[in-house]
């Protein structure tokens, strides 16, 4: 009996079965569940709503129909539904006539299981009854009874619906009831299950007797059994005709535990089936298995994650592995699974490839009038590799010449996933000054060719010959330029301010040259573009001719073509594109294109009821830029001189205004198409309304003309047209030098991501010898110059007889410093002095260092007493050695001991030298030139 207390406490032991099913064929059984129980919850003190809770966190999911059963008792005699509060008191009762002890099976498919017991009884009391009628009362078998035909059997096909594959694992209608005699009085075979692939891996358990296609199926379900329950299971046998699994085996080479399944082909039919199995464990959950879980199954499992992100790291497979299936492998078999799924991807890709012919064909079927153009490189061997393709649907370009600006950005972004190549696109805009894609294509590379290709497709489509009256925004792109010039020459060709910025803070960095570009190239008038310039010019002139030679007139808006409604100087329509599509550019290619299809097509749909809902004359955003303007028209005077003409004053600026042109004399008016604050300062003078003088571009009717159209949809892959040609392949990849990039290389003008300022860019200056382009580690006059040491490990320094030099040259430092502010102001004497002058000055700034040196250089007492007597000592060099160059007389038998306590003493008359050096150095006529050079050797005499 479970523990009770005064207050109505219980502690029983409800072990609950769930993500099961019921069935009732042979008879009632819930099977394909897990297995839990329950044993520290006080189950008195709840109700039913809170005892659902309790098992829907345990069961991690909804507990929508609850029985409760007897261990000792059958489904058919025991199951009892548990519904509200009364059902849950009884419930308990029963539990502790168990000794505390009852199962619970939860109905996740609200299946009729109560009709199910009560037909089974009913099939139990008329099986009783009939075995006692008089044989007489059977049918007579001569009796001649004509039966109908058997009806025709039609496979049904598989659906998405994990419910309907979960249940499709176990047919009902094909179970056979084992006492079923047939005519002849024999029983029927069985029909055993066939195995589903689509079902859940974690889900997956054999079941004796069902029936695989071949055994790599069968050892698929294996790895995920075992993978999902933690079983050590492993191949005694294991060839193309039988399968035999074991769990947990010894060092002697046998199973330590129970379970056993054996598998061979069937001889009636093409099927491998699980003939004997007896699934039981008495086994601890592993987390290493062995050759149930190879890199293939890592492979299979990883090859969505590898598509999305082909650059994932063998570190990062296996600790997604460990992370997702509770498993242990090692890095060599996540290299050989992602080797796998890229050969797998590879497969896939090619078909993809392949296809290109019958989706082209699909999408003019269906969209009558619209673009598709693919380009391919036939190769000396016949064989065909995708070049291009280019895509533009008959409904965006009509939306495009009724409804949109004559502007188009054009730009090119790189494919990100397993599909290498360039994406390029056209983009216009919309009457709210929104996105507008026009076209798109993929390209193996962007260059000249590509880009005459594209542009000759586009503008046929549009219908713009040479480009008059079209202006185009682009990036520097060397080739999309030189195409410009050759293919659209009466177009206008803006270029992005943002990149010609970048390139010129490359060589002009500051925050003054900053901000005069952007002035500039925001300045409408022809004055204040040159008036800025001559700014820069007086900062410094390379930085204004690197400016000219940029053309002026493709990135300032003083020298933009008027009447276009639009003075953008960026093209930043085109990368909100980019941005948009970020994730279609990592997927296959015929993926990627539906789903910018979809977007664009979703788009224009959305955009539609959008428009239709608005009541204004002028599009919202518009009217946003208007009201933004609106708080500065207090700064601004209006004098009336004509019939709607105007003279708009402020402290320093004065511009004409004429309502009936719809010009101001600052451009802005023009270039835009929407009234600048001069013009609006006007308009309010007149209290007219400032949206009557806004370009028809920019109002609602515009907008309803670009998304009126539509695109049609596409059908399933399984019905585009077919294609007989020769299949396509992927086009060749190209090996560039070098380790593979893989981050993506940032501007100039972009920020680091630091908390501290970036040295990257600036100029080194040397603290030895105060010259720039190298450090003192690098300085000519460094003690050894470069160092080639490695670097020693962090830790307490003992120095030893060699290392007594550091502590030395460290004092000749402070030597140096101390003595280095009298050897300047030696250095900034303006009188030219003669050469007697000049050596009075040097001699009281090189004497106390010289001194300084002579006292930390003097050979101690220790070293001449290590000599032995009948060794030849080393010779200390007398004081013009010292500040000369030091040359030392070689012993004829040196000791090994005497040379290693002498380096030391070789270093400090080197650094002697250099001190010496530098302090006359520094002693330099600044008028003329003369006096002594760092570069040249110098000595004291």
């Amino acid at each position: 009996m479970a523990p009770s207390n005064a207050k109505g406490s219980t502690y029983i032991q409800v072990d609950v079965h769930y993500d099961g099913m019921f069935s009732p064929i042979p008879h009632l059984i819930y099977y394909l569940n897990q297995k839990t129980s329950i044993t520290d919850v006080d189950f008195g003190g709840l109700n039913f709503k809170e005892f659902i809770h309790v098992l829907e966190d345990v069961t991690k999911g909804k507990c929508p129909v609850v029985y409760y059963c007897l261990g000792h008792k059958s489904m058919r005699d025991g199951l009892t539904p548990l519904k509200n509060d009364d059902d849950y008191r009884r419930f308990l009762d029963v539990a502790h006539g168990n000794e505390g002890k009852i199962n619970v099976y939860i109905d996740h498919y609200n299946d009729s299981v109560l009709d199910w017991i009560e037909e089974e009884k009913e099939e139990k009391n008329v099986d009783s009854e009939s075995s006692d009628e008089d044989k007489d009362s059977v049918m007579s078998d001569a009796l001649s009874v004509d039966h109908e035909p058997d009806e025709e059997v039609i496979p049904l096909t598989k659906s998405d619906d994990p419910f309907l594959n979960y249940i499709s694992v176990v047919p009902r209608d094909e179970f056979v009831d084992e006492d079923d005699d047939s005519d002849n009085g024999t029983k029927e075979a069985p029909i055993y299950p066939y195995h589903d692939s689509t079902q859940k891996w974690d889900t997956m358990q054999p079941i004796l007797g069902m029936r695989f296609c071949n055994p790599q199926e069968l050892k698929q379900l294996v790895s995920n059994y075992a993978v999902a329950n933690g079983f050590n299971l492993w191949y005694e046998k294991n060839d193309k005709t039988r399968l035999l699994v074991r769990c947990c085996k010894t060092s002697e080479g046998k199973a330590a535990c129970p379970f056993r399944l054996w598998a061979t082909w069937m001889s009636s039919e093409k099927s491998f089936q699980i003939k004997s199995l007896r699934n039981e464990h008495n086994c601890a959950r592993t987390f290493k298995f062995g050759s149930v879980v190879t890199y293939s199954w890592i492979g299979k499992h990883f090859v969505n994650d590898i598509l999305e992100n082909p650059k994932l790291s063998c570190r990062e497979m296996r600790d997604k592995v460990g992370e997702i299936f509770n498993v242990k492998v090692s890095v060599g078999q996540c290299r050989n699974a992602k080797k796998f799924a890229l050969n797998e991807i590879e497969g896939s890709l090619n078909t993809h490839y392949e296809k290109l012919w019958s989706y082209g064909a699909e999408i003019l079927r269906a969209n009558p009038g619209s673009t598709v153009k693919i380009g391919t490189d036939t190769m000396p061997d016949s064989t065909i590799y995708f070049s291009r393709m280019y895509v533009c649907i008959k409904g965006v370009k009509d939306g495009w010449i009724e409804g949109c600006r004559r502007v188009i950005g054009v730009d090119g972004c790189f494919l990100k996933g397993i599909c290498r190549g360039e994406l390029l696109s056209a983009v216009g805009r919309d009457a709210n000054n929104h996105i507008y894609p026009i076209a798109w294509a993929v390209v193996a590379v962007e260059n000249k060719e590509t880009w005459k290709w594209f542009l000759n497709l586009l503008l046929k489509d549009i219908n713009m010959g040479n480009g008059a009256g079209l202006t185009l925004l682009s990036d520097q792109h060397k080739g999309l330029i030189e195409a410009v010039k050759e293919r659209v020459p009466d177009a206008e060709h803006r270029q992005c301010a943002r990149h010609v910025y970048a390139n010129f803070k490359k060589k002009f960095k500051g925050a003054a040259y900053r901000k005069l570009f952007w002035r500039a190239a925001k300045a409408t008038t022809v004055q204040r573009f040159e008036g800025l310039m001559k700014e820069i010019r007086a900062i410094d002139v390379q930085a204004y001719d690197h400016l000219m030679e940029r053309d002026p007139k493709s990135w300032s808006r003083a020298f933009f073509v008027l009447d276009r409604s639009c003075d953008a100087i960026e093209n930043g329509i085109c990368e909100s594109f980019n941005a948009a599509i970020v994730h279609a550019r990592k997927k296959p290619i015929i993926t990627m294109l539906e789903e910018i299809r979809r977007f664009v097509m979703d788009r224009m749909y959305c955009k539609r009821l959008k428009g239709q809902k608005w009541n204004l004359a002028i599009c919202p955003s518009i009217r946003k830029k208007i009201v933004d303007k609106r708080k500065h028209l207090r700064y601004w005077y209006v004098i009336p001189s004509g019939v709607q003409q105007f003279e708009v004053r402020s402290v320093h600026e004065v511009y004409a205004v004429y309502l009936n042109q719809r010009t101001c004399a600052c451009r802005g008016w023009q270039l835009s198409g929407i009234p600048c604050i001069h013009a609006m300062a006007a308009i309010s003078y007149l209290n007219e309304n400032v949206e009557d003088y806004v370009a028809t571009w920019f109002t609602t009717e515009m907008f309803g003309n670009c998304y009126k159209y539509t695109i049609n949809p596409l059908n399933g892959s399984e019905m585009w047209p077919s294609w007989e040609g020769q299949p396509m392949l992927p086009p060749k990849r190209k090996r560039l030098p070098g380790r593979p990039k893989v981050n993506r290389k940032k501007a100039a003008s972009e920020k680091e991501g630091r908390h501290t300022i970036s040295k990257k860019g600036a100029i080194t200056k040397c603290s030895i010898c105060r010259e720039p382009g190298h450090n003192k580690i690098t300085c000519p006059l460094s003690k050894e110059g470069p160092s080639t040491k490695a670097k020693k490990k962090k830790g307490k320094h003992v120095p030893d007889v060699e290392d007594e030099s550091e502590f030395e040259i460290e004092e000749m430092d402070e030597v140096e410093n101390e003595y280095e502010s009298e050897i300047e102001e030696l250095a900034e004497d303006g009188d030219e002095p003669d050469q007697g002058q000049v050596d009075e000055q040097v001699e009281p700034a090189v004497e106390p260092a010289v001194e300084a040196v002579e006292a930390v250089v003097e050979p101690d007492e220790q070293v001449e007493a290590v000599v032995e007597p009948d060794q030849e000592q080393v010779h200390e060099p007398d004081q013009d050695q010292v500040h000369g160059p030091v040359v030392e007389e070689p012993a004829a038998q040196p000791v090994v001991e005497v040379e290693q306590r002498a380096q030391p003493l070789k270093r400090k008359r080197k650094y002697s030298e250099r001190i010496t050096k530098v302090a006359l150095s520094r002693v330099v006529n600044t008028k003329d030139g003369c006096g002594l050079s760092v570069n040249k050797p110098v000595t004291l005499e």
